[in-house]
Order: C-alpha cells, then sequence, then structure tokens
C-alpha cells in the first residue's frame, strides 16, 4: 500500500474553502539567512493572499547554540521586515506553547504511543559504535544506513547495556521497500522508496532531546497547519516526516518546496558571496519594502513584466503552484538597484528618519542644522543613495565646513589645469562683491580667465567646493551649502595646492 493513500488529502481548493494555517519555524542558532527569510516572506504573502493564519514557532531544541537573545533579535528583524503573524513566541495562541524547548512534555506522550505500537525502538549503540559502521561503510563505498541491529534486542540484553550505563536513543521503524508519495504544489508527484531514506533514524537523542524530523510532526499538527513553504533542501526531511504522521495515524500537511537560494557562481549562498543575515541587510541600508519586494522575485514573476510590488499587489497575483521549482540566483546589484528605486520614491519625512541613525553612523549630528536644511539636505542626497548608508559617503559635504579631499580627488587637484581653477576661484571670491547666482558665475568667471571647459572646468571645481568628485549636482548643493562654506573651502584648497 503506498504511503500517501491514507494521508489527508488536502486539494489545492482547500486555500479557497477552508481556513488555512501556515507557519514558519527558523531555529535561534544565530542571525536568520536571507534564503530562509525568504520562506519567511513566500508564507506571509500566501496568508495574506488568503487570510490565512500565520504562526511563528521557535524550533530552539539545539541546546548549545539556541539562545533567547538570538530569539529576540530574530523576532525583532522579521518585525523590521514588515511580517507579522497571528501566533508565535511573543503572541500567545489557542495552539502554543510556540518555543519547542516548552513542548517536551508532549513529546514525550507521542514517543510513548510509537515505542507502545512498534513503530519505534530503544537503540543503544554508542556514538564509538555507529562511527565505525559509518567507517566501513565508506571504506566499503556503500550508503550509511543503519543495521537495525538493536531493533529486536531481547529484554535480558537490554537490562544488561543499561546496567553498564548505556542511555537509549529511540529510532523509528522505518518500513521495508514501500514508496513514499509526496504530491507536491511546486514540484509535482516526489516519490522516495523507504530503502533510501538513510534506515531506521534516531527521533530522541540518548541525551532525551527529540530530534527536528519528529518534533516538526507534531507541531505541525497539533498547531493545525495545513500547508508547508519551505525550501528545497527540506524535501529529504518529507518522507521521513509523512512515515511518521502515517505511524501516528495522523495527518501531513500539503508540501510545497521551493527551489534554493543560490549565489552569483550558482553555489548555496554564502558569506563568501556577500552579506547574508537579514541583520547585515538592515544594518547596510535597505529598505524592508525593497527586500521584501526583491526576494518575492527570487521565484516568482508578474505576468505584467513590471518589477516594483507593494506586497498587496504582489499578493493579489501571486499563484502557489507557479512559483518556481529551479535555483533563484541572488543578484546583489539588482538588489541595490531596486533599494535605491525605493529609496528615492519614499515621502520626504519618511526618508528623513530613516537616513538620520546612519547620518549619526557616520558621525555627524543632524540636529546641529535647522529642520529647514535638513530637509533640503536628504532632498538632494536621496536622490544619489542607493543604500541608506550611502549618505555617509556624502553628509560631510553639508555638515562640515571644509573636508579633506579623499585620494581620488586630491589627485585631481594637483594637476595643473585644477591649480588653474583653483588659483581662478580663490581670485574670484576676494573680487566678487555682489554675488547673485554664485555657481554660474564663479565657473564663467574661471572660464573667461583660463579658457578650461568641460570637466577640465567642472572636476576641479566639485572637488574644490565638495572634496569629492561624485556626489549631488552643484546648483542644488551649493545653495545649501552656502556661499560662506563655499569661501572657505576655496580658501582652505588654495593654501593646501597652491601656497604650499
Amino acid at each position: 500500500m503506498k504511503i500517501n493513500e491514507v494521508l489527508f488529502n488536502y486539494s489545492l481548493n482547500y486555500f479557497k474553502e477552508n481556513k488555512v494555517r501556515l507557519r514558519f519555524a527558523p531555529s535561534p542558532t544565530g542571525f536568520i539567512h536571507i534564503g530562509n527569510v525568504r520562506t519567511a516572506v513566500y508564507n506571509y504573502i500566501i496568508a495574506k493572499k488568503y487570510n490565512a493564519d500565520y504562526v511563528l514557532r521557535s524550533e530552539d531544541t539545539d541546546m548549545e547554540r539556541s539562545t533567547q537573545e538570538y530569539e529576540r533579535m530574530l523576532i525583532e528583524d522579521l518585525k523590521w521586515l514588515g511580517i507579522h503573524w497571528t501566533e508565535g513566541p511573543d503572541i500567545k495562541g489557542e495552539y502554543g506553547p510556540y518555543r519547542q524547548s516548552e513542548r517536551f512534555e508532549i513529546y514525550n506522550e507521542y514517543t510513548k504511543k510509537l515505542l507502545q505500537s512498534g513503530n519505534a525502538y530503544h537503540c543503544y549503540c554508542t556514538p564509538e559504535e555507529l562511527n565505525e559502521a559509518r567507517k566501513a561503510a565508506a571504506a566499503a563505498n556503500k550508503p550509511i544506513v543503519y543495521s537495525g541491529k538493536c531493533k529486536n534486542l531481547p529484554a535480558e540484553e537490554k537490562k544488561r547495556l543499561e546496567a553498564e550505563g548505556r542511555k537509549p536513543s529511540v529510532r523509528f521503524s522505518i518500513p521495508e521497500n514501500i514508496n513514499i508519495e509526496i504530491d507536491d504544489i511546486i514540484k509535482g508527484k516526489v516519490v522516495f522508496n523507504s530503502e533510501n531514506i538513510g534506515g531506521d533514524f534516531i527521533i530522541v537523542r540518548s541525551d532525551g532531546v527529540p530530534v527536528y524530523n519528529y518534533i516538526v510532526v507534531i507541531d505541525d499538527l497539533l498547531m493545525k497547519i495545513t500547508h508547508v513553504i519551505r525550501g528545497e533542501d527540506h524535501l529529504s526531511n518529507t518522507p521521513k516526516q509523512m512515515l511518521i504522521s502515517k505511524a501516528l495515524g495522523v495527518p501531513s500537511p500539503k508540501y510545497a518546496h521551493l527551489g534554493l537560494v543560490l549565489g552569483p557562481d550558482r553555489s548555496k549562498l554564502s558569506k563568501r558571496h556577500g552579506i547574508t543575515s537579514l541583520r547585515s541587510f538592515r544594518e547596510q541600508g535597505y529598505i524592508p519594502e525593497a527586500l521584501v519586494n526583491y526576494l518575492a522575485l527570487l521565484g516568482w514573476a508578474s505576468g505584467s513584466g513590471e518589477e516594483i510590488f507593494t506586497i498587496e499587489q504582489i499578493a493579489s497575483e501571486i499563484d502557489i503552484e507557479k512559483l518556481s521549482n529551479t535555483p533563484a540566483i541572488f543578484d546583489f546589484q539588482k538588489l541595490k538597484w531596486m533599494n535605491g528605486q525605493y529609496i528615492r520614491k519614499y515621502p520626504l519625512d519618511k526618508i528623513t528618519e530613516l537616513f538620520i541613525p546612519h547620518i549619526k553612523k557616520a558621525g555627524f549630528d543632524p540636529e546641529s542644522v535647522d529642520k529647514k536644511k535638513l530637509s533640503a539636505i536628504i532632498s538632494i542626497l536621496q536622490q544619489k543613495c542607493d543604500l541608506l548608508s550611502d549618505i555617509g559617503n556624502f553628509a560631510g559635504i553639508f555638515f562640515e565646513d571644509v573636508q579633506e579631499p579623499d585620494d581620488d580627488t586630491d589627485k585631481l587637484l594637483k594637476e595643473d589645469y585644477s591649480k588653474q581653477v583653483i588659483t581662478e576661484a580663490y581670485n574670484f571670491i576676494k573680487s566678487a562683491s555682489n554675488i547673485t547666482n554664485f555657481e554660474s558665475e564663479i565657473a564663467n568667471y574661471i572660464k573667461e580667465k583660463t579658457s578650461l571647459k568641460g570637466k577640465k572646468l567642472f572636476m576641479p571645481l566639485r572637488g574644490i567646493l565638495t572634496s569629492r568628485l561624485k556626489g549631488p549636482e552643484l546648483d542644488a548643493a551649493l545653495p545649501v551649502i552656502g556661499i560662506e562654506i563655499c569661501k572657505k573651502r576655496i580658501e582652505y584648497i588654495y593654501k593646501k595646492y597652491i601656497l604650499t
């Protein structure tokens, strides 16, 4: 008999006919990886589309690495991203507790049931014995499969081993040579044979801590999760989880496995490709709406061909059956471009609040200027930044009277033609008494005196007035900087490059 014949069959129409319950279940063992964030985003978008319950569950049974601090930061980062849940560790619900570490008594009851039914058994093998078996399998070029040696141990042998001080683990007994069919929403029909999933696997370690593939089944059952949307790396876990569901006599949720997120070189996305944690993207100055928008495109595309969407627009268009089952390539440059599009479209008052922490981080005090001038500065720099943190590259143009030229500017200002521009700029501020349009008047004056034009005129002038070769347009920046500060900068550059 095929396993899926005894499973509760959720049809796709269930989305429209019944209350859907989705979950995102990360492990708080570090900063959340952007690949996992995409899973959270897709679950959230589907939840919005179908008015589904969205459960956040903390899978914190890795006692050595899981911490409350990581959980706190995970919740904080997800909320920053704009993801909200109906139940979770911080929101009481009908199906809690929502931390696996607080559910051990529940798991113990199900373990007893599996042991009593013969679907699980105690295993007394030591780590050393198991390691030797692994080495032997590797040497023979065979798959590593547990031999099942403890499945039918006599009671006397169990007592003897326990008298030695051995603490048994609990293994699940896999039926022999049967097919497990997964009717995956995204991948379609996927078939595993029970002989090819690694043999009887541990569901409770010898220290009493249950393992992921076991307790995820119980949690999804008791929390009434109808659909599990997750990464393809979990596909190989699915037959084990379905077997446990069958042994317990309970339904499995409907599964949808997303294609993986890869780096530009098509290997697994990792730190060597660039930043990968949600916290890092946040600190770099990405806009949450841009990040959600981009992550949604890693496996989905609108029929309109457009790429910039609100989450509501994505939810209205997305079709879970049409999500891609092939790997998605994470394009850092495209994300940065998209982030810049969002920054430039943000309302001035809101983007100002987002920029302020990055201005402070760059060492400048936004409170040192009045609100009107700050708004003028942000309005100009908003057009130049792809990341919120980019403002630190330009803030000194407006917040400091005099800036040291950066390396590229210093090199340019040492050129002979630049020294001509510096000299005539200095002569201009010493001779001009009534300046009504500083930028055009100084440029025309220098052009007339030197016959320089184009880049040889305007790049040195930019360097003199801003100490940078890239940045906001001078005609927009100079009125905000002010004539008096421009004069100070010209005098400083004159002394630095001409008099010394």
